[in-house]
């Protein structure tokens, strides 16, 4: 379990009635008082009738620490991580890298103040979203509140395999996810999870005919709806309004929806020019979780007498590992000159595809030569046909 593992444990608790404490209150006050009064002055004997009420206020009570029991084990594994995740000694190293201190400036503390507002709106969580504004000066705009809140209702209909919000925001904005250089597949799987649900033959294939056809050249469409002849028939759950053979419900339902919602809020936030990912999330994830903080307290500790400031720092004079998913700028080394590519030394294309430095290519051209032969094969490149390389 992590972080958000917890998280979204103690988030779901918010929405199960089995937790919640004001169901069993509101019964006892709505219910139980209301019979008790009635019952007194319809003449009943009030010992009875109040001996009843306190048997109910006991059970009600039992109830509510019940619930409040689960809250207490979600809030202790909340708890857990955190401790996990931040190291305990954070106080002592925040002040080592408090030369200068954080986030005084105007701008740097406006800044931190507008990343976690973002987070906040990016997730839907409106209510802290409007209590930082009245503590902030700023302000979540209205047009992305829009934006999240429709972001936020789709991937929730998504994972209650409900797809059908989804299947109409792709019909909408269809011009953008088929636009070249990259076009996207979401709308083929969308169809493709509503046609692999859809229990009887006929009716799969008449929707295929209907929605999938026009994905033939790029989608293995057909290979789809010749294996549906073939897939046995069995009573199931159901997704988007057709029922799902219970096998595939249960081993690749979740699993399937859960890429479909991801899928979708990457083509998402494509479409509105917002970040592949919360970035408070991916720094904090890298710090934290991912084990950065550590190894740079290690090494301040270890070396700081030879390496000086931790805050004036150029460089990390360590490798942190990262995960593939985390790798956000690769590093490119001129096979030539051995040297790191920078911005004012990218790297260039040639026409064979093999990729060097400008400043080897320039070199190569020296001599008044109009085009530089390729390092590792005969081929030539004029300098006009040269392309910067972006990775």
């Amino acid at each position: 379990m992590d972080i958000s593992t917890a998280l979204s444990a103690l988030e779901s608790l918010s929405s199960s009635t089995s937790t919640s404490s004001s169901g069993p209150l509101n019964a006892l006050i709505d219910v139980q008082f209301t019979n008790a009064k009635s019952r007194i002055l319809s003449g009943e004997d009030p010992k009875v009738v109040i001996t009843e009420l306190q048997k109910n206020v006991k059970n009600c009570k039992k109830e509510v620490e019940k619930g409040l029991k689960g809250w207490y084990g979600a809030l202790g594994n909340v708890g857990k991580e955190v401790d996990k995740a931040f190291p305990p000694i954070l106080g002592e190293i925040s002040d080592a890298y408090s030369d200068p201190p954080l986030f005084v400036e105007p701008e740097a503390a406006e800044a931190l103040d507008r990343a976690i507002l973002e987070s906040l709106g990016r997730r839907g969580i409106w209510d802290a979203v409007e209590a930082m504004e009245e503590e902030t000066s700023l302000s979540y705009l209205p047009s992305k509140r829009e934006l999240s809140t429709q972001l936020q209702y789709i991937l929730t209909s998504i994972r209650s395999s409900n797809l059908q919000p989804a299947l109409e925001w792709c019909s909408e904005n269809s011009t953008f996810l088929s636009s070249p250089p990259h076009p996207s597949s979401l709308p083929y799987h969308l169809h493709r999870a509503v046609f692999r649900s859809i229990k009887d033959k006929r009716e799969a294939i008449s929707y295929a005919q209907q929605y999938m056809m026009g994905y033939l050249p790029s989608q293995p469409v057909l290979k789809l709806i010749t294996g549906c002849l073939y897939t046995g028939q069995s009573t199931g759950k159901k997704l988007n309004g057709h029922s799902v053979h219970e096998d595939e419900a249960d081993a690749e339902g979740e699993g399937e929806l859960e890429e479909l919602a991801k899928m979708f809020q990457n083509e998402f936030c494509r479409r509105y020019q917002w970040s592949k990912e919360d970035p408070l999330e991916v720094t904090v994830e890298l710090g934290s979780r991912g084990g950065t903080l550590d190894k740079i307290e290690k090494a301040r500790r270890v070396m700081g007498e030879h390496l000086g400031n931790v805050r004036k720092w150029d460089e990390l004079p360590m490798e942190v590992p990262l995960p593939p998913s985390r790798r956000y700028h690769s590093v490119f080394v001129c096979p030539v000159s051995k040297e790191q590519a920078t911005d004012t030394n990218p790297p260039k294309i040639l026409t064979c595809g093999h990729v060097i430095a400008e400043e080897s290519f320039n070199r190569l051209l020296k001599g008044g030569r109009r085009t530089v032969k390729c390092p590792y094969c005969p081929q030539e490149t004029s300098q006009s046909v040269a392309q910067r390389l972006y990775f």
